[in-house]
């Protein structure tokens, strides 16, 4: 199902033929000018798909070979819609464009690629630390703090967009890792899915949260957290901007008896050094973003709802309620953008949680800037992020036979400015009060420069400040895996 509109070419003749009945040359001539508003898409042809399946290129479309398309949004169209397969992410450059043009206004439109690189086989070599800036201040950059292994990374498996991952992780923390995931199965290309196993360990754990940080402990010769996961999805993407996922996951947990004794009774509640649940979460996501990895135009929201606990022996029982509201507002040709994200949890039921289960605003992509040294736990949080996007510089780059890669040959970078303003709100009932940032407003501010480099690679460089009266330097990247 295509969501657009469009008139087809016998809505066109019909009107015509109603106007030739009528009488005045007037109106003769606007149903010519009605005709000559809209073109007909006789084919489209595609150049450059070595390995992927042109099916799976043509589902992502908001068109079709018989459609009709407005000759006045016909460029701002074409180039949404090379931004859409760009977001499949297994392409470095993509252009639509017009090949044929007939007098009668058929077209025949040709979609011209460069698929990326499939195989990354990319070392590993990263911070065991929530974030650049708390190992590099809190931890004296230390190199014990650094994991080190190897992330295998192949794309576009089949030629259906699949992805294969597999990691093995050795250093400061332990892991191994294999994900699959095919975003179609079936002949209508709406239903796909994704299965996962992981394992874990590690000879440090953040076993409490006092004054709003992390408190570890170390024992280079216990493993002093272990887990295993796994996971099947269901997707179905039903629409062309909307999918839902249905996953069941089993996770089992075990701490050592240091930790879940002495140090935090309440790591897992009432000292006990196992947890282990099924889990079922269903997933609704509606994406209207241009650009997913730094997005200037469209709108995205997604519903999340999750139960741990669904077997009579599991020891967690515990409901979430998440969702998520974006919006992006171009300005001057997406020059300038203005970003407003909304994120909020609710959890239940309203009894103390797990140390455990209690993560909040500072963990993952929730945090609120100029508090990047700081965590505020709690069962439910609301998060606004802001910013407004100005762009300084967008260039394109041919490396020619400097780059033995034709996939990265053209290299495109792109410059903004980012002015930022956050607010964030924890709420923690039950372990609030050694945590003085819970149970309070958060307001971060600052500005930064964004780097953008091959569509979907980033740097961004931020001064941030926040309502302490503290401020500093903050560093994010990311490679786009």
């Amino acid at each position: 199902m295509r969501e657009h509109y469009h008139y087809p070419p016998i809505f066109i003749l019909i009107i015509k033929a109603l106007m030739l009945l009528l009488p005045g040359r007037e109106l003769i001539a606007q149903s010519d000018s009605l005709a000559a508003s809209f073109v007909y898409i006789d084919s489209i042809a595609i150049e450059g798909n070595r390995k992927t399946r042109p099916g799976l290129i043509l589902r992502e479309l908001e068109f079709a070979a018989g459609d009709t398309l407005s000759t006045l949004h016909l460029s701002a169209t074409l180039e949404r819609n090379s931004l859409r397969l760009m977001n499949l992410g297994i392409f470095n450059a993509v252009r639509i464009n017009v090949r044929s043009w007939t007098p009668d206004n058929h077209v025949v439109l040709v979609i011209t690629l460069t698929e990326t690189w499939f195989v990354y086989p990319a070392p590993i070599f990263e911070l065991a630390d929530r974030n650049f800036n708390v190992w590099w201040k809190e931890f004296d950059r230390s190199l014990k703090r650094v994991n080190y292994g190897l992330d295998w990374t192949q794309l576009n498996l089949t030629g259906n967009a699949d992805i294969l991952k597999a990691k093995l992780q050795f250093g400061y923390s332990n892991k191994y890792e294999l994900q699959y995931r095919r975003p179609i199965i079936n002949r209508r290309q709406t239903v796909g899915f994704e299965m996962g196993i992981s394992y874990s360990r590690s000879h440090e754990v953040a076993y409490l949260t006092k004054g709003n940080k992390l408190r570890f402990h170390v024992n280079p010769d216990i493993w002093q957290i272990t887990q295993l996961s796994a996971a099947g999805s269901i997707l179905w993407r039903p629409l062309l901007f909307t999918t839902h996922r249905f996953m069941l996951e089993y996770r089992n947990t075990n701490a050592a008896d240091s930790i879940a004794r002495i140090f935090n009774p309440d790591f897992f509640l009432d000292g006990a050094t196992q947890q282990r649940h099924l889990s079922f979460l269903y997933n609704l996501s509606i994406d209207y973003r241009d650009i997913r990895p730094y997005p200037l135009d469209g709108w995205l929201f997604v519903a999340e709802l999750r139960y741990n606990g669904l077997l009579p022996k599991d020891n967690l029982r515990l409901f979430r309620a998440y969702t998520e509201l974006a919006k992006y507002s171009p300005f001057w040709d997406k020059r300038l953008s203005l970003e407003t994200a909304l994120r909020a949890r609710a959890s239940f039921p309203r009894c103390r949680p797990p140390y455990y289960n209690n993560q909040a605003l500072g963990y993952g992509g929730s945090f609120v800037r100029g508090y990047e040294y700081y965590v505020a736990d709690g069962l439910d949080f609301g998060l606004l992020k802001s910013a407004f996007h100005i762009q300084l510089f967008n260039r394109e780059f041919n490396l020619g036979r400097y780059m033995p890669l034709e996939a990265f040959r053209i290299f495109p970078v792109k410059i903004y400015l980012s002015l930022n303003s956050d607010l964030g709100y924890a709420n923690d009932p039950w372990y609030g009060d050694a945590n003085p940032l819970s149970n309070r407003l958060l307001w971060g501010y600052g500005f930064g420069l964004d780097l953008l480099m091959w569509y979907n690679k980033s740097c961004r460089l931020e001064w941030s400040w926040n309502d302490l009266g503290e401020n500093g330097f903050f560093l994010r990247i990311n490679s786009g895996f």
